[in-house]
């Protein structure tokens, strides 16, 4: 007996019907793969930072998706010389499957994924009329991955900017449905988002690194230059210092300081100049830029600083909202400054005395000689003798020269050491008017002695000596074993100059002698004429 084959209300064979559902299960079994898949890739580009990372993910997670063999993310990037590369990572295939290949060209197959116009999706590629038209090839080159299945995707910004490329390839043809364009386009817009999303971040990273680095690029050249930063909000007097700036007027770095503190540290006298300077920048939009005396609250002492800013911010009513600038301690300028000025005073003192000096030696001169040669021989020793005491007290730094180095500066040239005899137990500073005084007179005696007295002849000598009292210098300066001298009949430059020019200058008395053995000279100088 035959029996008939069950069949559905449809009229389907029950076993049709089995297969029929196994591949719906398959079906959704797919499905549910896929989807889960999508969303752990998903979340793995939403947590990327770099762009590397992130289209790996893209294209390993896609490729297990699709079921495609190989895939490829093809994407530009700026370098730092502006120029634009296109980059790529791959997913089925080593690195060296590309190694060998140049980079893929906008050839018509490509094109349409580089330029962001839409999704080429083909059962083979090799098919495809566009295909081929990459010329000088025809096609694949040797030695590439066998790809008939073909499947590209742009990735764009919502803006419409190409980021680059997703590429899946199949040797077998047919793998990649309508399903899968539609889930690897929905990636691509995320994975441009996230890549976008990640060049901003870094570029705002970067500009902040930046940033950073320039405040301290900027710091670094404060600090050197020991300048102190402040900043003044106008309507709130809200005042932010450095800690430079807080030393600059006696403030530690843990320390309060505010606008009050800064206004009362500044000297009383100044005070109302710089109020003045401030409500100027704030008013006209000046620049501010000042100097000014400061008392440091510590230990009272006064130092010098300079100030200088401009306004940093505008209002919208044009008024300025912020005073900023740097301060810097300028004491040991204006030191220099003063010291400097007390030189340049006292040059032209000590120009005015030699000018005066000179004026006097000359007419002295020109008083005691009669003919010009003896003028200019007197006169020209006599300003010999002024430059060596110069000499001397310049290599002091004019602050002043001992007594018995004058003596040595202005003996020297005239007689040897053996010729004269020093007696005194203790040497005396002179300063520059007591130096100069007594080298001219020293310079006279020495001069008489050498032409009239006793170092004229072989065997004479000059014994000088002194001592010193508690207000006065004794000194004596003795001619021994020269020709037997007799008082003067008229008094020569040299005698008036001891007697009355000396004792003048320095406020002492001078008295010549002249013995039969020897001209003796005796001085009593006041010891507040003499030294520094």
């Amino acid at each position: 007996m035959v029996t008939a084959a069950k069949t559905d209300i449809r009229g389907g064979s029950e076993a049709d019907l089995r297969a029929q559902l196994a591949e719906a299960r398959a079906a959704l079994a797919d499905e549910v793969r896929k989807s889960e898949t999508l969303a752990r890739v998903t979340q793995s580009v939403a947590s990327s930072s770099d762009v590397g990372s992130c289209v790996q993910a893209v294209i390993d997670g896609a490729r297990e998706i699709i079921g495609a063999a190989y895939g490829a993310f093809f994407y530009n990037v700026v370098g730092a010389d502006g120029e634009s590369y296109t980059l790529y990572r791959l997913s089925g295939a080593p690195p060296e499957a590309f190694a060998s290949f140049p980079m893929p060209r906008k050839t018509e197959v490509f094109a349409p994924t580089f330029d962001g116009a839409g999704v080429v999706r083909s059962d083979d590629i090799t098919q495809d009329p566009r295909y081929g038209r990459n010329a000088p090839r025809r096609g694949m080159p040797p030695g590439h991955l066998p790809v008939r299945s073909y499947l590209a995707i742009p990735v764009t910004t919502p803006q419409g900017a190409v980021l680059g490329g997703l590429f899946f390839g199949d040797p077998e043809p047919g793998r990649f449905t309508a399903r899968d364009e539609a889930l690897l386009v929905g990636l691509g817009a995320q994975v441009a988002v996230t890549i976008e999303s990640i060049r901003i971040n870094a570029a705002a990273l970067d500009e902040l690194d930046q940033r950073r680095r320039a405040e301290e690029r900027l710091k670094f050249a404060l600090d050197s230059g020991r300048m102190g930063s402040w900043d003044l909000d106008v309507a709130t007097r809200a005042y932010e210092a450095s800690d430079l700036c807080k030393a600059n007027y006696g403030r530690r770095p843990d320390q309060s300081f505010t606008f009050a503190d800064l206004i009362a540290t500044i000297h009383p006298e100044d005070r109302p100049r710089i109020m003045a300077a401030i409500e100027s920048a704030i008013r006209d939009g000046a620049d501010y830029d000042v100097e000014y005396r400061v008392i440091l609250p510590a230990d009272g002492e006064l130092r010098w600083l300079h100030a200088r800013g401009r306004a940093a911010q505008t209002a919208d009513d044009g008024g300025v909202r912020r005073l900023a600038g740097v301060s810097l301690d300028i004491t040991e300028r204006k030191r220099a400054e003063e010291r400097q000025k007390l030189l340049v005073n006292e040059l032209n003192h000590r120009v005015k005395n030699s000018l005066a000096t000179v004026q006097s030696i000359a007419a002295q001169t020109l008083r005691s000689n009669a003919s010009p040669e003896f003028f200019r021989e007197a006169f020209e020793a006599r300003l010999i003798a002024l430059s060596h005491t110069h000499d001397l007290l310049t290599r002091e730094s004019w602050e002043g020269a001992s007594l018995r180095e004058v003596f040595d500066g202005e003996l020297h040239a005239m007689a040897g050491e053996d010729r004269v005899t020093f007696d005194y137990a203790s040497d005396l500073r002179l300063n520059p008017k007591a130096a100069v005084a007594l080298g001219m007179g020293i310079h006279e005696l020495a001069t008489n002695a050498v032409k009239y007295g006793a170092w004229s002849v072989p065997d004479g000598r000059v014994i000088v000596s002194w001592r010193l009292e508690p207000n006065l210098l004794r000194l004596t300066w003795a001619e021994r074993g020269g020709p037997t001298v007799k008082t003067p009949t008229r008094r020569g430059f040299g005698a008036r100059l001891l007697e009355r020019g000396l004792a003048a200058e320095l406020s002492g008395g001078v008295e010549l002698t002249y013995d039969a053995s020897g001209l003796v000279c005796h001085m009593a100088l006041p010891l507040r004429a003499l030294e520094p």
